[in-house]
């Protein structure tokens, strides 16, 4: 499948550099002339210097014969365009990422419809939606729903005294027998690894757990992870996306404390906000944290513009009573740093936007897809078709690739943690891990 891909940067190269490995042929168009010389040779891609919304760059790209435009340069404009003007060429799918949510939500505009958008993706509400979830899932850093939400993946850091340290994965099955889950995954150190039933549980382990949601407490305990209730959250950040997130939490109930530098905006906020307490001032300030009750929050979520204040913010905040802290870093090599620096998530709008853009390159049989901090891998919820090679089979016979592992399966209402004798039916949905270089054998055998 030739796909056109407009802007070469942090979202951009990632989603080409992961599609690059699957067999697609990738075309990369890119204003900056360092950058286009970066794609060529790093990924080994073709890539075209130029204005992605003009005719004639898509055109050297091969817009005619391609079946999938992906807009995701730094100016919404250019992407909107970009994608009309593919759509113009028959383009069949067409993605366009633009940051204001106002426009992203704007009735008229909603799912990009009437401008031949097929995916109109705001990084901001993406990013936002996910704070959310985290804030709210207490002891796991990673959260992902499956399933229409039936199905969860958490990334929890295992507990110094939980039950499961210096166990192997085989020895936990009298404990999956009333609470049944599957580790799909297990980052030691920088390395990622799909365990086998051999596979010990240490102390420091970041595992990568799947379950019914009504499982989640009972495993966040078998993890040595606290599970209480989020009360209180401080929010360090007024911007687009802390307003979002402290809006979702008021209306939830919970006490919001939003601390932003910048004078208008917290006037601005404060218009906006019906509960939260908003206050003109530096999240790095310790002083004024301990003044505002950090000591006693919940969860802080650092969303400046800044990683370095992001950063520094929240291990403040944890430093100093936080039971939560999580961080927004637009740099993703500094997401593996921070459980080693005490700070409990480390968010990527890159890695967020990426998951739903690659969803959508393979929907149809993939109904999800979050790809996992590290980068390293991807977790697809995928839907068993007919005819498909893993029709009728079961997991043992399958033949997935060993860098894979199902973790669960949806049969209408039912929710299977399987095992290798189950077989595979019409119409599941199939929820598993999967390294990079598993992704393709694991398309070939759930695809048509």
């Amino acid at each position: 499948m030739r796909i056109i891909v407009i802007g070469a940067g942090e979202v951009g190269y990632h989603i080409a550099e992961r599609l690059a490995h699957e067999s697609h042929e990738i075309v990369v168009i890119e204003r900056n002339a360092e950058v286009c010389r970066r794609v060529q040779e790093s990924l080994g891609l073709r890539a075209i210097e130029g204005d992605g919304s003009s005719p004639r760059a898509l055109e050297e790209a091969g817009v005619r014969d391609a079946e999938m435009v992906m807009a995701v340069a730094d100016v919404d404009e250019v992407n909107i365009v970009a994608c009309a003007i593919a759509h113009q060429y028959g383009v069949r799918t067409k993605i366009a990422r633009v940051r204001m949510i106002e426009l992203g939500g704007h009735p008229i505009l909603a799912g990009g419809k009437v401008l031949g958008i097929d995916l109109l993706i705001n990084p901001n509400q993406v990013v936002a939606d996910e704070i959310i979830r985290v804030i709210k899932t207490t002891g796991a850093a990673e959260v992902a729903d499956f399933a229409d939400g039936r199905v969860q993946l958490l990334g929890v850091k295992i507990g110094p005294r939980a039950p499961v340290v210096n166990r192997r994965l085989r020895d936990l099955r009298s404990v999956q027998a009333s609470c049944p889950f599957l580790v799909v995954g297990l980052a030691r150190g920088e390395q990622l690894i799909v365990p086998t039933a051999d596979t010990v549980v240490a102390a420091g382990d970041h595992v990568y757990v799947v379950s019914r949601r009504e499982f989640i407490p009972d495993i966040l305990v078998l993890l040595g992870r606290p599970v209480g209730t989020t009360r209180r959250v401080f929010i360090i950040g007024g911007g687009r996306i802390g307003l979002r997130v402290a809006e979702a939490l008021e209306a939830g109930g919970v006490t919001v404390t939003v601390i932003e530098r910048n004078r208008a905006r917290c006037e601005e906020l404060a218009k906006r906000l019906n509960q939260a307490r908003v206050i003109n001032g530096d999240g790095t300030d310790l002083r004024q944290l301990m003044e505002e009750g950090i000591s006693e929050a919940d969860a802080v979520a650092t969303i400046t513009d800044d990683d370095p204040t992001n950063l520094l913010a929240a291990l403040l905040g944890k430093r100093h009573g936080a039971k939560k802290a999580i961080a927004l870093f637009k740099r993703p090599d500094l997401i593996p740093l921070v459980e080693s620096l005490g700070i409990d998530a480390g968010i990527s709008p890159r890695l967020l936007t990426a998951s739903v853009i690659l969803k959508f390159v393979r929907r149809g049989r993939v109904v999800s897809v979050f790809e996992l901090p590290e980068g390293e891998a991807e977790t697809l919820e995928v839907v068993v078709l007919p005819g498909t090679p893993a029709t009728g089979r079961t997991l043992g016979t399958l033949g997935l690739p060993r860098e894979a592992l199902v973790g669960a399966i949806v049969r209408g209402d039912e929710v299977l943690v399987p095992d290798h004798g189950t077989r595979l039916g019409v119409g599941d949905h199939v929820i598993l891990l999967a390294l990079p270089r598993a992704i393709p054998e694991v398309e070939r055998l759930f695809g048509p």
